[in-house]
């Protein structure tokens, strides 16, 4: 019942430390998507789908329940709405996983928010090639979902 009134978000942080390996890192590549600047993006489900043609979609299904809206209307003086913190803003989404991220929980959809301890802020292409000039063998590490929505979501949960 708790949680049902004190839902988490759907993507939460998560942290992933890799070594740069070109053969290891082929099966990973990531999708430029906006952020829609809402609370309501932590709790929407993201599928990335690739087609046998290559042709990658994104699908975001918002989950919308009173325990969803209790927590973005916490602390926010408008009541059912999106709860919008910001503006559209750019993000790179996880689009395919290699097998050592995947063991580390990292799944597709899941939002690249920072590089070797730096925020991360740049398109899937700069990401894919800023991993690329590593020297191989170098430790990288990438954290998951540590964005503006999910930070606000939790924080807003601690309210309710």
């Amino acid at each position: 019942k708790y949680m049902e009134l004190h839902p988490l978000p759907l993507r939460m942080p998560k942290y992933a430390v890799v070594t740069a390996n070109k053969i290891e890192m082929a099966g990973l590549t990531f999708w430029d998507d906006m952020w829609d600047g809402t609370i309501l993006d932590a709790f929407s489900k993201i599928t990335v789908t690739k087609s046998l043609l290559g042709h990658t979609t994104v699908a975001k299904q918002p989950l919308e329940n009173s325990g969803v809206h209790s927590v973005i209307d916490a602390g926010s003086l408008k009541s059912k709405g999106k709860g919008y913190i910001d503006t559209y803003k750019p993000r790179v989404l996880v689009a395919s996983i290699n097998r050592d991220l995947g063991q580390q929980g990292v799944v597709k959809g899941d939002v690249v928010s920072h590089f070797n301890g730096e925020p991360f802020i740049g398109t899937a292409t700069e990401l894919s090639e800023l991993i690329d000039s590593r020297f191989e063998g170098e430790i990288l590490t990438i954290v998951f979902n540590a964005d503006n929505a999910v930070a606000e979501a939790l924080k807003r949960r601690s309210m309710v």
